[in-house]
């Protein structure tokens, strides 16, 4: 399971890169959100929270919200750091309508507007917003998702 000490409550904010990550850049990656975890705070309070790099593809940050909701400058700041790692590793973040799809253990990124036809693939949901729904849907057939229905 991911993310074991955390409830299914905790906010999720994933972010997909348009080219996959090294092995070596995810070690040197995790280092650096570690560190910005073990800092990040809303209005002076510690968040609760965890970060995994993921599939080769995403930077996931999660936070116990049940313990100390993050604020918009808390949220600010996340955004900020992505930012950041990404112009440091030389990738993008923020191209939000490229998704990752996968079909038989391959994964490639696809235009949002192409995603029908490919309606038999998988797709990681990068709008999931709680560890319940990530835990659950997070990958799920395109055909099935909320992006063709």
């Amino acid at each position: 399971m991911l993310f074991p000490n955390l409830p299914e409550s905790s906010k999720v904010w994933i972010y997909q890169s348009q080219t996959p990550i090294s092995a070596e850049s995810q070690i040197e990656m995790q280092k650096k959100l570690d560190l910005f975890i073990s800092g990040w705070a809303a209005h002076g309070d510690e968040l609760f929270g965890t970060s995994a790099i993921l599939e080769d593809y995403f930077v996931v940050l999660v936070v116990d919200e049940a313990k100390v909701k993050a604020s918009g400058c808390s949220i600010d700041t996340s955004v900020h750091f992505i930012r950041q790692l990404g112009k440091t590793f030389q990738l993008d973040f923020f191209s939000r309508l490229n998704m990752l799809i996968e079909n038989d253990n391959q994964k490639r990124i696809v235009h949002f507007s192409d995603l029908a036809e490919f309606g038999d693939s998988f797709i990681y949901d990068p709008l999931i917003k709680s560890l319940g729904e990530f835990r659950k849907s997070w990958k799920v057939k395109i055909s099935e998702s909320r992006f063709l229905n």
